[in-house]
């Protein structure tokens, strides 16, 4: 095994880049869980994922989810999702 080799430095010194890509929320979306009563959900099937086919579709409810709670953070508001059988997600805002 070699040897671990590290220098200590000052915490003003680290550098780091972000993590992943820059986000691209459409802005109807945002605008939509702005206006969204409480009370009341929508159903979102432009968003669908085909739930016969399991690794694509756990990979696509992510995807779809990370968007739909960062809409829900642009609007100011936290969302719940829950996904129907037929694989459309459905948000609620609190």
């Amino acid at each position: 095994m070699s040897e671990i080799q590290f220098d200590i430095i000052d915490e003003k010194e680290v550098e780091f880049t972000k993590r992943g890509r820059k986000s691209n929320v459409s802005p109807q979306l945002v605008e939509m869980l702005k206006k969204l009563p409480k009370g009341k959900s929508a159903r979102i099937p432009s968003m669908a994922g085909d739930p016969t086919n399991a690794d694509e579709y756990k990979a696509h409810k992510a995807r779809v989810s990370a968007t739909l709670r960062t809409a829900g953070k642009q609007a100011g508001k936290t969302v719940r999702i829950l996904w129907s059988p037929a694989g459309v997600p459905q948000v609620s805002a609190k």
